[in-house]
């Protein structure tokens, strides 16, 4: 098990359980931890029932970590629980989730692969971070400068080694609505056209002329891992995670239809320079 550096009366002291009234995957963590320690039994004897080491026991328990369906499968049967941490996955997995965006940054870093969807702002892994501080402080971040760092960090993923592909659609919407005023999108198209160009990135535009479809339903990504595909949808201060194959599937099937309504790459990177020159005047010297 996983272990804070310091001892009480002589014992080492575990990490706090996870505040189960955060999220229904902390609900998760905390009551794994119960059911352990009313039958007596450590992270390491956890873990051998779950297949898993014991340091992601501990992970589950203190909320850094997502319990799977294999490990809870095992757990539920050999300590005959009623299937409870299995369901509790279940729901989980259908409620929005106000520490969503940790899963969504944690399976980023894994990511082999990314499709994104936007449909109001530039998506965060792309942004440049003027544009970037502008949403945050208009958003009232608590905590603007550590936010900042946090998502301009997140984006070492698309330069790193074995980078992952990245398909990302914007709607035509994101060009027009002038973030942080004129000086600030210029610089923000710039990078979209500049990120266009790596050969890791597919970057299209859907035009308003496509009319009605899917896109007006909202923002949404799918992430593949070497675990998997997994979905994820947001709302305002609030996401969820979506893992079950069938609606992954679905969402990636959404994202193909919206691509069939958007311009080419070249038509995009057309349409962004004019907008660009248009809209935000000419580049500074």
């Amino acid at each position: 098990m996983e272990l804070i550096n310091g001892r009480e009366a002589g014992l080492m002291v575990e990490k706090a359980a996870a505040d189960p009234r955060a999220s229904m995957w902390n609900l998760i963590g905390n009551h794994l931890r119960f059911l352990r320690k009313t039958r007596g039994l450590n992270g390491a004897d956890a873990a051998a029932v779950a297949g898993c080491a014991p340091s992601t026991i501990s992970r589950i328990e203190t909320g850094e970590q997502h319990l799977t369906d294999k490990q809870a499968q095992k757990i539920d049967k050999a300590w005959n629980t009623g299937g409870i941490l299995t369901w509790l996955i279940y729901f989980a997995r259908r409620a929005s989730d106000p520490d969503w965006f940790k899963s969504v940054t944690a399976h980023e870093e894994q990511a082999a692969e990314l499709r994104i969807f936007a449909a109001l702002h530039v998506p965060g892994l792309v942004q440049n971070e003027d544009y970037a501080r502008a949403l945050l402080e208009s958003g009232r971040e608590p905590d603007v400068e550590r936010s900042l760092t946090d998502r301009m960090n997140r984006q070492k993923i698309l330069t790193r080694p074995n980078a992952p592909d990245l398909w990302i659609t914007v709607s035509e919407n994101v060009l027009d609505w002038p973030v942080g005023g004129a000086g600030v999108m210029r610089r923000q198209l710039e990078r979209l056209l500049e990120l266009s160009q790596l050969r890791n990135v597919v970057f299209r535009v859907l035009p308003r002329s496509s009319g009605a479809s899917e896109a007006l339903d909202g923002p949404f990504r799918v992430v593949t891992t070497p675990d998997g595909p997994v979905a994820f949808c947001e709302a305002a201060k609030e996401g969820r995670l979506v893992s079950e194959t069938a609606d992954v599937n679905e969402f990636r099937n959404r994202f193909e239809r919206i691509c069939a309504k958007a311009l080419s790459e070249s038509q995009s990177h057309d349409l962004v320079q004019e907008k660009m020159e248009r809209l935000y005047g000419p580049a500074l010297a």
